[in-house]
């Protein structure tokens, strides 16, 4: 019997392109759950495009996080157990704090990186300081600067990477001293700002390192078995990983796969284990076929677009409202995602929690949709242009619209996104379509007026998402927009332990994101719709779940 599942899930990837991503690792359950049988043990699954490179001090994409995930072993994993999530031991088999929560302390628990070396307590400090090192240029520092003692003075330069509050005690012992208590301190310890990372390996390779398969060693489930560039990545099981015999995988086959209509069609044919889709039309196809289970989520993952503030046009804070606000995003939830996405005026996005409370959207008003009933796009757009001295004539005026795909479909969503400017505001959108690396560095060095992304939380806080504008945190959606108020703000959000105190915090730094910067528009919240062959057992259903394909195992192929 087919199984649907309508759950409101949490993803903890940063997942930067323009087509609906899957959850590339694929997910699973905490503990065994059962052998598999004798049937071979492998698992088919896809990523959309070629991971920037396995180096996750440099690395910060989605595709990438895949493969990691399941190859290096962090401190610690949220898995899932009875529908329920918890924070497990991995790289560390235990921890504790000091009383005020300031000093925490790792015990390493005995493990061998892939080429049969120990793991060791200096592995995990060398990952940490590293990725708040200037030097190596991190885009995941902001993880962790704001909170590890001296990790923002690190950052700017004002401080050595020596002084940071990171330290091997010894080849068993880590410790990880904060600047002052900090709540979601632990959420943070599964994901890549706290990888471990092989210092001799790192320095043999340079810049090479984690960008072909003997150039990386991990530490986790699974090794790398070969990378074939832009074509499949092929996972075997790591025989010196410590839990090893929990690990039911012989292999995980990731093809290379950026065409959407050709992962329905593997998927339909049985060459891949799972799929995400919000196409209707293979929505309604996958939902009619027998032995496939589907889950339904709301996810914490916005798509949007974010303006240059240092570019003429988008300098004035007038016309970025009215380029946000001339957005219909109801029409372009019902016509370009066939309503499988939700019209979005926030950015904090659904599905992230704040604690016990919960759901922090529901907590908080959305701060678009107030703005959006006291002000025009149009008398917004004309008050700006005559501020800017440009004149009355919006006709005049042409914006180079930057998209990361060159697909068919976001072909059809360009058009789709100049024409309606044209409507309401009567701008001409000059389309720039690109791929991803390219328009990666685009955007990274300001070469963009417009431009649209994809972005997810990294750990189930509001701070994974509203922190990404502080100045210090500015270089991962690199729009130049900064404000004194909302980094206090952000500040002193980091550092409060009282829940609901934090929400107003939040609450009043988005306010200011949106009537003060404006430099990003939301466009619609992520839903997914998972389709998985039934055959595939034991895999975790949330989407902050970190054990990746660990515990995952085949039956009844």
């Amino acid at each position: 019997m087919k199984k649907k599942l309508i759950a409101s899930l949490l993803m903890a990837t940063m997942t930067l392109s323009l087509a609906a991503c899957g959850k590339g690792d694929g997910g699973s359950s905490g503990g065994s759950g059962g052998s598999g049988g004798g049937e071979e043990q492998y698992y088919n699954t896809y990523l959309q495009t070629e991971p920037s490179t396995l180096d996750s001090i440099k690395g910060n994409d989605n595709y990438s996080r895949g493969i990691l995930i399941n190859t290096m072993e962090p401190l610690t994993r949220l898995v899932e157990k009875d529908g329920e999530q918890v924070r497990e031991a991995a790289g560390a088999e235990s921890w504790e704090s000091n009383e005020d929560g300031t000093v925490w302390t790792f015990k390493i628990r005995d493990n061998k990186w892939s080429d049969g070396q120990e793991v060791t307590a200096a592995d995990y400090a060398y990952g940490i300081t590293q990725t708040l090192n200037p030097d190596a240029g991190s885009p995941n520092s902001f993880f962790t600067a704001s909170f590890i003692k001296n990790g923002s003075k690190v950052v700017n330069g004002e401080a050595s990477v020596e002084e940071l509050g990171v330290k091997a005690v010894d080849d068993k012992t880590l410790e990880i001293t904060l600047e002052a208590p900090t709540p979601y301190f632990m959420s943070l310890t599964d994901t890549r700002a706290c990888y471990p990372v092989r210092q001799d390996f790192a320095e043999q390779y340079g810049e090479t390192y984690g960008s072909e398969a003997e150039n990386f060693v991990g530490n986790g489930p699974f090794k790398i078995e070969s990378w074939t560039h832009n074509s499949e990545i092929k996972l075997v099981k790591n025989e010196n990983y410590w839990d090893a015999e929990n690990v039911k995988l012989d292999k995980i086959n990731y093809a290379i796969i950026n065409d959407e209509t050709a992962v329905f069609n593997s998927f339909d044919s049985g060459q891949l284990d799972w799929c995400s889709t919000g196409t209707e039309e293979w929505v309604n196809r996958f939902d009619k076929k027998e032995g496939v289970d589907r889950i339904d989520a709301v996810i914490p993952s916005m798509r949007y677009d974010f303006f240059n503030v240092n570019d003429e046009l988008f300098s004035n804070l007038n016309v970025r409202k009215a380029f946000v606000l001339a957005v219909d995003r109801e029409d372009m939830a019902k016509t370009i995602y066939q309503d499988m996405h939700i019209p979005a005026y926030w950015w904090v996005p659904q599905a992230v929690s704040t604690g016990e409370l919960g759901d922090y959207r529901d907590q908080v008003e959305a701060p678009l949709e107030k703005i959006a009933k006291e002000e025009d796009a149009k008398e917004l757009l004309l008050k700006g242009m005559d501020e800017l001295g440009l004149g009355s004539d919006p006709s005049k005026i042409t914006v180079k619209y930057s998209l990361s795909a060159t697909t068919q479909w976001a072909r059809n969503y360009g058009e789709y996104v100049q024409q309606k400017y044209k409507d309401v505001l009567g701008v001409n959108i000059e389309l720039d379509f690109n791929e991803w690396s390219t328009f990666q560095q685009k955007t990274n060095s300001g070469e963009y007026q417009m431009a649209n992304m994809t972005w997810s939380t990294d750990y189930d806080d509001p701070m994974s998402m509203i922190s990404l504008f502080t100045t210090e945190n500015s270089s991962n959606i690199p729009t130049g927009w900064s404000n004194e108020e909302f980094d206090a703000l952000i500040d002193q959000a980091g550092k409060e332990m009282d829940e609901a105190k934090r929400v107003d915090l939040y609450s009043q730094a988005e306010q200011i994101l949106f009537n003060e910067g404006c430099n990003i528009c939301p466009l619609v919240n992520e839903m997914q719709h998972i389709f998985r062959y039934s055959y595939v057992k034991n895999v975790d259903e949330k989407f902050t779940s970190t054990s990746g394909l660990k515990y995952v195992y085949i039956e009844g192929r």
